[in-house]
């Protein structure tokens, strides 16, 4: 399928949907390499290359897919795999409709199957045993991404075009994240295939009130200054109200990437991305971020997570977020390396007042359980 097919294809399904996750279209990266001027942002990784492994780095690739499903419900699938010394790879599958039902499992192994220092150019490669993470399209890598779990109680096949303007987190893609530095664009609302399995039953993908949110990350050490590592971090992923209530702004559809971090000397680092349009990036300060007294310890990691905050940005608005569901880390039976990745529900009033909506995820990792993030060598 070459690009003008696919667009026409995105299209026509985007415009038969319904409300709910909606995928968007518009193309990747129209604000990085395809500017009326012709001057793509100073990015220290293009999108294409970025995309493919890096070597000497560590490595992450991760996707959180909100779909509808053929027996009505909606899911959260999450979806990481991480190359650092040794390879980490995890998934989860949450019914929000039914939070009851949540499964999840993590794995480590020494290397992927094959390596991953072959591919480049946008092309992405990466199998562990019972899971997988591949672009679909060797002459259009960066078209759709496919990314699979066949683990026992944890079975997902999704397909996600890469079809939304991407966030830029920081404004450029590069910031300082503790002794390290890292790159990291997010393409927000890519549209959506795939089936799954719950409970023994395959479930089938509704494409058109589905969409995943894809983020790509790459972390080295920091030579140019010396920097105290972070000693935690909470990660927002949040979908604003889009115009489907009378009380947004017409056309609205903003997405946002929230960074909070505690460093080993005690300082707080926190702001946010937000992207308001195709190209239009906003990075702010978060001026309040206040976990709540509700928390939820793990009996097998013994991790403690907070479930609810109230965010504030410096241009006022406030955002009440709580999970939807207690337990939602991703762990190994040992209790190695947990994250807590969960579905979130959000509202507040933006700067000028007006009530807003939303919906999302969190990733925690508290203070003692960090990985240890040792760059991936050129053999992967």
């Amino acid at each position: 399928m070459n690009p003008m097919t696919m667009k026409s294809t995105v299209l026509a399904i985007i415009i038969s949907g319904a409300l709910g996750f909606r995928a968007e279209t518009g193309g990747l990266s129209e604000e990085t390499l395809d500017c009326r001027q012709n001057l793509p942002l100073p990015m220290i990784q293009n999108l294409t290359t970025s995309n493919s492994f890096v070597p000497n780095s560590t490595n992450s690739w991760w996707s959180s897919s909100y779909v509808h499903a053929s027996n009505n419900h909606d899911y959260l699938i999450v979806s990481q795999c991480l190359l650092m010394s040794a390879g980490l790879y995890r998934g989860s599958i949450l019914d929000i409709t039914d939070p009851s039902f949540y499964r999840q499992f993590e794995r480590f192994a020494t290397a992927p199957f094959n390596d991953p220092s072959q591919s480049s150019g946008g092309i992405l490669n990466i199998t562990f045993e019972q899971y997988g993470f591949h672009t679909t399209h060797d002459d259009y890598p960066l078209q759709e991404l496919r990314t699979w779990s066949a683990v026992e109680g944890v079975e997902f096949d999704i397909r996600f075009h890469l079809s939304t303007p991407v966030i830029l987190n920081g404004g450029t893609g590069l910031f300082q994240w503790g002794s390290e530095l890292t790159h990291e664009w997010s393409m927000p609302a890519g549209l959506t295939f795939g089936s799954f399995v719950v409970n023994g039953s395959r479930l089938t993908v509704d494409p058109t009130r589905s969409m995943t949110w894809y983020d790509r990350q790459l972390m080295w050490p920091s030579t140019l200054a010396k920097a105290a590592n972070k000693a935690n971090w909470t990660w927002f992923e949040l979908h604003l109200d889009d115009n489907n209530n009378n009380n947004a702004p017409a056309g609205r559809a903003d997405k946002l990437s929230i960074w909070a971090w505690d460093t080993t000397d005690h300082r707080r680092i926190q702001f946010a991305t937000v992207r308001h349009g195709p190209g239009i990036h906003q990075v702010l300060p978060v001026t309040v971020f206040a976990p709540s007294r509700r928390t939820w310890t793990s009996s097998v990691s013994k991790a403690t997570y907070p479930l609810d905050w109230v965010v504030t940005l410096w241009d006022g608005t406030t955002l009440s977020i709580s999970s939807v569901r207690p337990d939602q880390e991703l762990c190994d039976s040992m209790g190695l390396s947990p994250t807590y990745e969960g579905y979130i529900r959000v509202n507040g009033f933006d700067g000028d007042g007006r009530m807003i909506y939303g919906y999302g995820l969190v990733e925690q990792v508290p203070v003692g359980f960090l990985p240890a993030m040792t760059p991936s060598s050129d053999e992967g």
